[in-house]
């Protein structure tokens, strides 16, 4: 048992390393990043649009309406082909969804603060989430386009950085467990 946990803590850190190192890539490369993750997410939406309509085919008998499913997969694969061939459209689009995102989970985290004001500690968390992810959403809605360019790039970047950092923090964490286990 110890060797299975001892091995997993091994892939952790292993895992851990490499996620920051693939992080701080996509951020150096952050414009380059962006393009790359939209062109491979319009190929994605291709390739389901493509198997819906394949699917709904095979399957025109047990669906309810086939000729609408096989309408969604055509909009999908439209949707997808148009995307491909316009990268900067498609940054631009993600950028603005995103930027949205972090509006809305603004409104969220206020709502949040204001409805646990009696408890303090988790009323300044959620105001202080809130003020981040509303400062967020302006400082990406002030920059487009131009932030279309780099931003999804980066902020990967950054989540493979932090989830690389709790890796290795799990096996710090793992590794100190294991002496007191023995």
């Amino acid at each position: 048992m110890l060797n299975v946990i001892k091995k997993s803590g091994d892939i952790l850190l292993a895992e851990g390393i490499f996620l920051i190192l693939i992080g701080l890539v996509m951020v150096y490369l952050s414009q380059s990043m962006t393009v790359i993750l939209a062109f491979l997410l319009s190929i994605g939406l291709s390739f389901i649009g493509l198997y819906r309509i394949i699917n709904s085919v095979i399957a025109r008998k047990e669906i309810a309406s086939p000729f609408l499913s096989i309408m969604s997969g055509f909009l999908l694969l439209i949707i997808g082909l148009y995307l491909v061939f316009h990268p900067l459209f498609n940054t631009l689009l993600l950028t603005v969804a995103a930027a949205l995102y972090f509006l809305l989970e603004s409104i969220s985290s206020f709502s949040t603060a204001v409805s646990v004001k009696g408890f303090k500690q988790i009323f300044w968390v959620a105001l202080f989430t809130g003020v981040v992810q509303l400062l967020l959403s302006i400082v990406i809605f002030m920059g487009l386009p131009y932030t279309a360019l780099w931003f999804i790039g980066m902020l990967i970047g950054i989540n493979f950085i932090f989830a690389g950092i709790k890796n290795i923090s799990d096996y710090s964490y793992l590794k100190q467990l294991l002496p007191k286990a023995c």
